[in-house]
Order: C-alpha cells, then structure tokens, then sequence
C-alpha cells in the first residue's frame, strides 16, 4: 500500500469533527490560493505605502549607467 493509499484509508475513517480539527491543522501549510494572494497583495501595498516620495519616477538603467561611470570612470 502506497502512503497517499494509507492516507486516505485514515482519512476515510476519521470522524466529521476529526477532519475539521486535520483541515484546520493542515491549512497553514497548504493556504488557500486566493487567501494567499490577497495576504500578498496587502504586504505589497503596505510596502508601496512606504516608499518615499518621487522614486517611482526612477530611471533604472540611466541611473546604473551614472553610477558606473562615477566609480568606474567608464
């Protein structure tokens, strides 16, 4: 008998209140997608909440470009 075979056996034979008790226990390991997600999406938007002021507006590539040539001289 394989495990995912010896966990449905078990599975088969707990009680209503047992399974709520194995859900509960195991959904911190396995979230829900969307639970998921939105846990994201909310620590990026305290994240943008952060941000100073005018940063957005970076050019990334130009400001890489100065940087080398004022540490580099290239």
């Amino acid at each position: 008998m394989s495990t995912r075979e010896m966990a449905y056996s078990i599975l088969e034979h707990l009680s209503e209140e047992q399974l709520v008790a194995f859900v509960n226990l195991f959904k911190d390991f396995y979230p829900n997608e969307d639970e998921a997600q939105a846990e994201r999406d909310s620590a990026f938007k305290r994240l943008e909440s952060l941000r100073r002021p005018g940063t957005h507006d970076i050019d990334e590539k130009k400001e890489l470009e100065e940087y080398r040539r004022e540490k580099y001289g290239l």
